[in-house]
């Protein structure tokens, strides 16, 4: 495995360490003939697809007990527990700053936000509502509010609606191939993003996007992890498939990892703004296939 695909997978191998890309471990992917997708349901963990629908919700106050929810259970003091039809949140209080940590009902956690972070950042050009924590460089919980969500928080903390302001620093993109979004910060283009599944034809083109790296490409796509990742990375723009194997793409330099012959695997690094250069080359290329040759590469880089 070459040092840029290596990073990557180590970044994601942490990510899933901590809790922030979790699925359950029966959950499988079969790649071949015949290969099953999981449900829309079990994908919820990975990037928080949320689905409205109307919901009877339940409360459990700080002395453990459940009752009906209504807006005086949550005001004083804060709810530690919610919970609706479709998500769970529950409130850190041990933390310097009160976290809300929100699960679906499959138990998936779909991010950690703390109190400062609950504010809806409303995007002008598609009229997205979302809920962003970030964490660090590179690091960010993003969700796309729906109404039941939104209740959900209001419940809470007490309020009856939450603040709004416009989504600044960061910007909502579509990859073309399978129409899915992805955040952006600012200044992160070819090294960040947190992918949005919104719907169940959101999950189901995901899981057909992973499961096409798996049957493609066995002997480099050895679980189901990998295939998810590769996925997320290609909607992310950072990962390609051509006809033998896998490009990997970021800022510091591009690679290809051949799925039948070793000895045709390359990398090239760079520096400065050249990945911009890269990524504006392979956005006009029409045969991914050329791609594999290190050849065009050497020409593009003068080299």
């Amino acid at each position: 495995m070459d040092a840029i695909t290596n990073a990557m997978m180590t970044d994601y191998r942490a990510a899933y360490a901590a809790g922030k890309m979790r699925r359950g471990a029966q959950e499988s992917i079969q790649y071949g003939g015949g290969g099953a997708l999981r449900s829309a349901a079990a994908m919820g963990g990975f990037t928080g697809y949320l689905t409205a629908f109307s919901a009877a919700r339940m409360i459990k106050t700080a002395d453990g007990a459940w009752s009906a929810a209504g807006k005086a259970d949550c005001e004083a003091p804060v709810c530690t527990e919610y919970e609706s039809d479709n998500y769970r949140i529950k409130v850190d209080t041990g933390a310097p700053s009160l976290c809300f940590d929100i699960y679906n009902q499959l138990g998936e956690r779909l991010g950690a936000f703390s109190y400062n972070d609950i504010i809806i950042k409303h995007d002008t050009l598609t009229g997205k509502q979302l809920l962003i924590s970030e964490h660090g460089t590179l690091s960010y919980d993003a969700l796309v509010l729906d109404e039941e969500l939104k209740n959900a928080l209001c419940k809470v903390m007490g309020v009856e609606s939450l603040e709004t302001e416009k989504l600044q620093g960061f910007s909502l993109k579509t990859h073309a191939g399978t129409g899915i979004q992805y955040l952006l910060k600012d200044g992160e283009a070819g090294a960040g993003g947190r992918v949005l599944l919104q719907s169940d034809e959101d999950v189901r083109k995901f899981e057909a996007l992973a499961e096409t790296y798996g049957n493609r490409y066995p002997n480099l796509i050895r679980d189901q992890n990998a295939a998810y990742i590769r996925a997320d990375l290609e909607i992310r723009g950072l990962a390609a498939r051509t006809g033998q194997g896998i490009l990997s793409i970021n800022r510091d330099g591009i690679s290809y990892t051949d799925n039948g012959d070793h000895g045709k695997n390359w990398t090239i690094l760079y520096e400065g703004d050249t990945y911009k250069t890269v990524f504006e080359w392979m956005s006009q290329k029409g045969s991914m296939q050329e791609m594999e040759s290190i050849a065009a590469w050497k020409w593009l880089f003068g080299l």
